[in-house]
């Protein structure tokens, strides 16, 4: 019994030493796996051009500043946090510095001013051509204000009587024709005349025009998610007024955003390398319509060309 015993203990431990010897290179090819993972969340960029991403250390191939080293947040990589890729984190004090301040978004009345010239075709009427992308906005019953060459310290207004409905195809202008109501008498016929059609925009979302951050992507405002915390929106504009846009998709009334000097927050965002998400106006993923480059490049939007390292 003794010797079985002892056969069994050897079988015994051949068995596990085998069992070690078999599956331990899995283990250890498991944690370099790891390894490698973590290290994928490192990369180099330049604070100038934050499109520049390359696992090593080295110099910007555009500008050839020294690379700086960024640690990405894991949950950049989660899909359910592509909303809030491009945050950037801003208190009280930094908003002071920097000169931004909050805005609402919201409906109002916008008033726009579409610029007009002409001729007097008699003392009381005035003829005048719009361009056919204003004639949306044109219609009989808008007032209209101006000066004429005849006397131009005298303002002259009056209300739009007749709206043509040809276009010149030369100009691609339509002709109109307006009613003065006061102003200077006895002008002379074809007196030339100087002005602007005053059109009202009612219950339009609007934002002012300080909140819109243009680049080559489009048209971005940064809104505030947290009391400290913003977040890039892409927005599709209409017209612009004074001072104001007529935001046709991407924000809602009540919404609080940013106003002011944008493009310093736009930096804060790229400097610490989170890129603005793209987005199309229905708020999915737009598709990239950049060319492919080898493998190993990106393509530089700046430069026009595959540039070595990730984009």
């Amino acid at each position: 019994m003794k010797k079985i015993g002892i056969i069994i203990i050897v079988v015994a431990t051949i068995f596990g030493f085998w069992m070690t010897q078999k599956y331990s290179p899995k283990m250890i090819s498991s944690k370099d796996e790891s390894t490698a993972e973590l290290s994928e969340q490192t990369y180099w960029t330049c604070p100038m051009h934050p499109q520049i991403h390359q696992d090593h250390a080295g110099e910007c191939p555009i500008c050839h500043m020294k690379l700086v080293q960024v640690k990405v947040d894991p949950q950049d990589s989660d899909p359910t946090a592509s909303e809030k890729k491009g945050s950037v984190q801003i208190n009280s004090e930094q908003m002071t510095l920097l000169g931004v301040q909050r805005a609402e978004v919201e409906k109002m009345t916008l008033k726009m001013k579409i610029p007009i010239s002409g001729r007097f075709i008699s003392s009381t009427s005035v003829a005048f051509q719009i361009y056919e992308s204003d004639l949306k906005y044109v219609k009989r019953g808008l007032v209209f204000k101006g000066v004429s060459h005849f006397s131009p310290d005298n303002e002259i207004s009056g209300i739009i009587t007749v709206v043509d409905s040809i276009v010149d195809p030369t100009s691609r202008t339509i002709r109109v024709v307006g009613s003065i109501k006061n102003g200077f008498s006895k002008i002379p016929s074809e007196t030339s005349f100087r002005g602007d059609i005053i059109v009202e925009l009612k219950d339009r979302i609007s934002i002012p025009e300080s909140s819109v951050l243009h680049t080559g992507a489009g048209d971005f405002v940064y809104i505030f998610v947290k009391d400290n915390e913003l977040i890039p929106r892409k927005v599709s504009l209409g017209i612009k007024t004074e001072g104001f846009y007529d935001v046709l998709a991407g924000v809602q009334p009540g919404e609080i955003m940013s106003s002011g000097p944008n493009f310093l927050i736009d930096s804060e965002s790229k400097i610490r390398a989170i890129s603005m998400p793209t987005t199309d106006e229905m708020g999915g993923p737009e598709k990239s319509s950049v060319p492919s480059c080898p493998k190993g490049q990106h393509w530089d939007i700046p430069m026009s060309m595959c540039m070595p390292g990730k984009g």
